[in-house]
């Protein structure tokens, strides 16, 4: 198995620990820390903060942290034009008909 060195240098928690303190490391990592969790020694996952991308909860947010590109044209979409039915019934017509079955 290859790990990487910044995988080497993360403090390992063993999952029964993360079970038994996982408010206490949710904490930790909430403040910065990254975390490796360890199922019978070996590391199976990484616990950490949040990065600014994923707490991003608006398009302005994301254009911030440069997750996405803002539109280089901001015209505002135009209306929907509703369409005609292709038959001469209205949609409530044919649905109350088709309930009456």
């Amino acid at each position: 198995m290859c790990y990487t060195r910044d995988m080497e240098q993360l403090e390992r928690i063993a999952v029964r620990e993360l079970r038994n303190q996982a408010s206490r490391l949710v904490r930790r990592a909430r403040a910065g820390e990254r975390l490796i969790i360890t199922v019978d020694g070996i590391p199976a996952a990484e616990i950490g903060p949040v990065r600014a991308a994923e707490r991003a909860s608006s398009l302005e947010e994301l254009i911030t942290t440069g997750s996405v590109v803002a539109p280089r044209v901001r015209t505002p979409p135009s209306q929907p034009r509703p369409l005609r039915a292709p038959s001469s019934q209205s949609s409530s017509d044919i649905l109350h008909e088709l309930r009456e079955r």
